[in-house]
């Protein structure tokens, strides 16, 4: 058995292939290994949280693992190496919350040298372990504009960058509660800002909608810190559209929330200690049962499918449900059915559940929905 001495070493190579056949996109990288161990580091782990899991707008669908050695030892100590370190990585990446299905893993023992086993920097990249990752992109649309870059001049309106909401929801996407958090620092740090928040919409002149939209980014932003005084919101429906639309992309940028800057005193602070909302609940009037019903009328089924294929497409979030009814039985019953709904767009269980809304508020003045869903950071 050989001993591990001296200082660790540990470089990280990356190779970025990019192969893109529609909406998948091929990256392949390697992480190095500490002589004679088969231990990922801290350092490690950090990398791989960058590369697999900290892409806001593409979701990893499988990987392929490939161990490898230097040419010191046996054959049969290094193939038994290689596959350690292979399964290392494995059990790091199912407790990220990839599924063991999506995990193809081999090991190559000393076979098959990338670099000259002549010098030691060449046996150190021998030491490692070759993910192919296979990604899906979540949604068209994206921009790599953030709204810190946003010069927010009085007077001036300014699309919020990757602030989208899924069609026919007041609910974003799984990518933009990011932004959301964004755009509350933004606020918090220049307090000379007086903005109005914009709602628009796609498809239809829903100006109910465009407006619940931006109530809805208003709300969210003065229950987090910012001065009332400091917001109002309008609705326009459809008359404003950025784009023509022709396409799902087109139709999401006009799904858009935009700050128009009514003043600015020029005042900024430092927010010190930043806490990132982390959790946000939805409530869902778009998607009702029929009366003292266990199923949905044709467009209440067409709305919870296209949040179902938001969750799809969503990484780092866990979806809860909950769903309300007149007594136990049809409860179990309508559970049943949002279980089913939602089983035949998500592949991964882990991503949501349904549960019974318990704890009803008693308001005479707000006609409750029949569920609504609470989205948590993981």
């Amino acid at each position: 058995m050989r001993s591990c001495t001296g200082k660790i070493f540990l470089v990280w190579l990356f190779i970025v292939n990019y192969v893109f056949s529609q909406n998948v996109e091929i990256r392949s990288f390697e992480v190095y290994f500490i002589y004679n161990s088969d231990k990922l580091t801290r350092e490690a782990r950090n990398q791989i949280d960058e590369w697999l899991f900290g892409k806001d707008r593409m979701r990893l669908v499988g990987v392929e693992l490939g161990g490898h050695c230097d040419s010191m030892g046996t054959d049969a100590y290094n193939m038994d190496l290689s596959r350690r370190r292979a399964e290392n990585v494995r059990l790091y990446l199912i407790s990220k919350g990839l599924e063991l299905k999506d995990i193809t893993l081999n090991y190559y023992g000393r076979t098959r040298p990338k670099y000259s086993n002549e010098t030691e920097e060449g046996k150190a990249k021998n030491r490692r372990c070759e993910l192919i990752a296979e990604f899906v992109v979540a949604e068209p649309g994206h921009s790599e504009e953030r709204i810190a870059d946003l010069e927010l001049k009085a007077g001036e309106r300014y699309v919020l960058p990757n602030l989208h909401f899924i069609a026919n929801q007041v609910v974003p996407h799984w990518y933009s509660l990011k932004v959301m958090n964004e755009l509350l620092l933004v606020l918090l740090q220049r307090r000379g800002l007086k903005v109005e928040i914009q709602g628009h919409v796609c498809c239809n002149n829903d100006h109910r909608l465009s407006e619940d939209r931006a109530r809805f980014i208003t709300n969210f932003l003065i229950s987090h810190g910012v001065d009332p005084g400091r917001l109002q919101y309008k609705g326009f429906g459809n008359r404003r559209p950025a784009e023509k639309e022709t396409n799902e992309e087109t139709r999401m940028k006009n799904r858009r929330i935009e700050a128009f800057v009514l003043f600015d005193t020029g005042e900024r602070i430092e927010v010190k200690g930043f806490t990132p909302v982390n959790s946000w609940r939805f409530e869902l009037p778009g998607i009702r049962f029929f009366p003292a019903k266990n199923n949905m009328p044709p467009a209440s089924r067409f709305n919870l499918k296209l949040i179902a294929s938001d969750i799809e497409n969503s990484f780092g979030y866990r979806y809860t449900f909950y769903i309300k009814a007149d007594n136990e039985r049809l409860m179990k019953q309508r559970i049943a059915f949002v279980e089913r709904e939602l089983a035949g767009e998500i592949r991964s269980g882990d991503k949501y559940k349904v549960v019974a809304w318990e704890d009803i508020p008693a308001n005479k003045y707000h006609i409750l929905p029949d569920m609504y869903v609470l989205i948590e950071k993981k």
